[in-house]
């Protein structure tokens, strides 16, 4: 699955080199960051999860971006949505909202359901979510064949749903995090220099290539990135079920008992910005986690892609995506601000995910690592 990532970020990379530049004499030019990484993530997310290639950076208003970016959308109407899927999950069904609009999950299940029909079909294998779902159907037709009861019967939409979950959980929060990281880089030049020189090197030990070692040795880059999550989770909050069926006590720390079936609402956002937990917690600190400050950490207090046995399935592959973005990204620029970009970020109050108000507005000024 990596090779398939990384040709991505070889196109970000070129597409980055391609641009004009707005001045010649240091020799730069704008961008709206969270759309270049958004156009990046979608193709990623095109070629892992539904074995096809998207061309966003040629075709920024392609079929696979205009989908993606109709979910994600906020108008007050899109905003009573999410209010009602995360708050009063029971009366969705009643008002026919949809967290993924009737269109793109029309687009979506066409696409799913004729690339898997056409991988069967050649026998071909990429190592993606596609031929993962195809073992996991054929594992069920075995099973039915068999007469084996009690499985999980992975079939028709229930397939479906997984490359539904895959694509609009997985560009979003990784072009999220990739962008805040380019902002707080932009701002902060010593901890951006430390970071191409890390990448400098890492470059140099893998022969000028990107790979999977070389991406897994960047330390003060998983630092940058943690920090840049606890800053800007993509959710402001967690939301879970009591599932227990004596309820969940509290005790020692309050007596209350949470009953089975209560939702739940944790304030990862309010957590991770307390002074008790993070001192000065506006400040772009990424020493925060190294090895030995972790440790210190109070335990629950960080969890931007939640905690325990409902964490964040994506995680891994999320943080693997932004990584190598950013690598094909600094590798020949430099990041800076530009007269657009905010002194200090505001987040958009209507947003149900963690949004740049007004967009990130940024500078890339050419500047290779000469490796």
């Amino acid at each position: 699955m990596f090779p398939l990532i990384e040709e991505v970020g070889a196109s970000l990379d070129a597409h980055l080199r391609q641009q004009p530049l707005h001045n010649e004499r240091i020799r730069c030019f704008d961008l709206e960051a969270k759309e270049l990484c958004a156009l990046y993530t979608t193709d990623v997310i095109a070629t892992v999860a539904y074995g096809v290639k998207a061309n966003s950076f040629t075709d920024p208003n392609g079929e696979f971006r205009r989908h993606g970016r109709s979910v994600f959308e906020f108008s007050l109407l899109r905003a009573a949505e999410f209010t009602l899927v995360f708050f009063l999950p029971h009366l969705v069904p009643f008002f026919g909202f949809k967290v993924v609009p009737a269109e793109a999950t029309r687009f979506l299940r066409k696409t799913i359901n004729y690339v898997m029909a056409e991988r069967e079909k050649s026998g071909q294998k990429r190592n993606d979510l596609i031929d993962i779902l195809i073992e996991f159907r054929r594992s069920t037709q075995q099973a039915k064949a068999s007469g084996i009861k009690d499985q999980f019967v992975f079939e028709g939409d229930i397939l479906v749903a997984q490359a539904v979950l895959f694509f609009t959980a997985g560009f979003e929060s990784s072009s999220s995090t990739m962008a805040f990281a380019m902002y707080e880089l932009a701002k902060d030049a010593d901890v951006q220099e430390r970071l191409r020189a890390e990448i400098s090197n890492a470059l140099v030990e893998s022969g000028g290539q990107v790979t999977l070692k070389m991406i897994e040795s960047l330390e003060y880059m998983q630092m940058i990135l943690l920090e840049v999550l606890r800053m800007y989770p993509p959710l402001p909050f967690l939301d879970r079920e009591c599932t227990s069926g004596t309820g969940q006590s509290l005790a020692p720390f309050h007596n209350f008992v949470v009953p089975k079936g209560m939702p739940v609402y944790i304030p990862c956002y309010a957590l991770h910005m307390d002074p008790q937990y993070f001192p000065q917690p506006r400040k772009f600190q990424p020493e925060r986690f190294s090895a030995e400050n972790r440790k210190l950490h109070t335990p629950y207090t960080y969890m931007p892609f939640g905690l325990g046995p409902h964490g964040c399935i994506g995680e891994r592959f999320g943080m693997l995506q932004t990584k190598v973005g950013l690598v094909n990204l600094l590798r020949n620029h430099l990041i800076a601000t530009s007269e657009r970009t905010p002194h200090r970020m505001q987040l958009e109050p209507k947003a149900i995910i963690t949004q740049a108000k007004g967009g990130i507005h940024l500078r890339l000024v050419r500047d290779p690592l000469g490796v």
